[in-house]
C-alpha cells in the first residue's frame, strides 16, 4: 500500500546519451508502475541507466516492473542498470535479494564501466 502522502511519479528520459539516462522521481507503486513501463518500453534494445535517486517509495509492483523490464531488455539485447537508488529503494532491493541483479558496476575511480555486465554495488 502506498503511503498516505504519495508523490506522483515523474520520468525524464535523456535520449542523446549512450547509454540512455532515465531519471525517475516520486513513488513507484501499483498506480505508477505502468507509467514507468510506458517510458521504458521503447528502450528495450538500448542500454539504459535508470537513476532512482529521487524515488521516495517503492512497492512490490515497482520492483516487479524493474525486474520485468530487466528481463525484457535481456531478451531484446538491451540492458537495464539501476544507478543511485534512494535509501528506500536500496533497502527493498537488498531485502528481496535483487540489488546485485540490477546494479551497475563501478570502476575504482567511482565511474561506471558501461561495458561491464557483471553486477556490482550501487
Amino acid at each position: 500500500m502506498a503511503p498516505a502522502s504519495s508523490e506522483p511519479l515523474h520520468v525524464d528520459t535523456v535520449l542523446g546519451l549512450d547509454p540512455v539516462l532515465v531519471r525517475v522521481s516520486g513513488d513507484l507503486d501499483i498506480e505508477s508502475a505502468p507509467t514507468l513501463r510506458t517510458a521504458l518500453e521503447p528502450l528495450l534494445t538500448r542500454s539504459v541507466e535508470l537513476d532512482l535517486a529521487n524515488v521516495t517509495f517503492i512497492d512490490s509492483s515497482g520492483v516487479n516492473e524493474l525486474l520485468s523490464h530487466h528481463e525484457r531488455c535481456r531478451a531484446a539485447d538491451g540492458r537495464l542498470v539501476v544507478l543511485h537508488p534512494s535509501r528506500a529503494v536500496r533497502q527493498i532491493l537488498q531485502l528481496l535479494g535483487v540489488d546485485g541483479l540490477l546494479a551497475g558496476r563501478r570502476r575504482t575511480d567511482g565511474t561506471r564501466d558501461p561495458g561491464d555486465d557483471t553486477p556490482g554495488l550501487f
